[in-house]
């Protein structure tokens, strides 16, 4: 059951993040939905897990997005991993899990903009730049509200089925 839901999920992630979040944006500030679900479950199952969301749904979110192919997951990777290496037997919290998924967020923000500078992409001012990375942080903290608690749920219902890879 894992395995399905660590197919599924990042990439109906990366289908919402590229059909969806572009017109729920408030200005140039929209939810990170692929970063949503990896560091929401890195929180709620740990970071062996989540990383494979992360990659999943960042890859998937490069493709159907056009970006530079990888940049996504390079920058998804570290900030999942940081959040899901503390996580506990038993998940934390919701306002713990919401600000962990919100500095995962922000932390990938930042990395996926060294990752298009070093790419030479173009990229706008860095006042721009550090408006979206902070807003989408909130945005997508908002968000894990809700999220969070779901998929925390999800993985006590699957536990007994074991993690992915077993």
């Amino acid at each position: 059951m894992r395995v399905i839901l660590a197919l599924v999920v990042p990439l109906g992630a990366a289908l919402l993040q590229v059909s969806l979040a572009p017109l729920l944006a408030i200005g140039d500030v929209h939810p990170r939905l692929t970063v949503l679900v990896a560091a929401s479950w890195a929180v709620a199952a740990g970071a062996r897990e989540a990383v494979w969301w992360a990659f999943i749904g960042g890859l998937a979110s490069d493709l159907l997005s056009g970006g530079p192919l990888g940049a996504m997951p390079i920058a998804t990777l570290p900030a999942v991993a940081a959040v899901g290496l503390g996580a506990p037997a038993r998940p934390a919290g919701v306002v713990a899990g919401t600000v962990a998924v919100t500095v995962a967020t922000l932390v990938a923000a930042l990395l996926y903009v060294g990752v298009l500078a070093l790419a030479g992409q173009p990229l706008p001012s860095i006042t721009v730049l550090a408006a979206a990375a902070l807003g989408g942080a909130a945005y997508t903290g908002a968000l894990a509200l809700v999220a969070y608690p779901l998929l925390r749920m999800v993985r006590r219902i699957t536990e007994r089925q074991g993690a992915f890879g077993s």
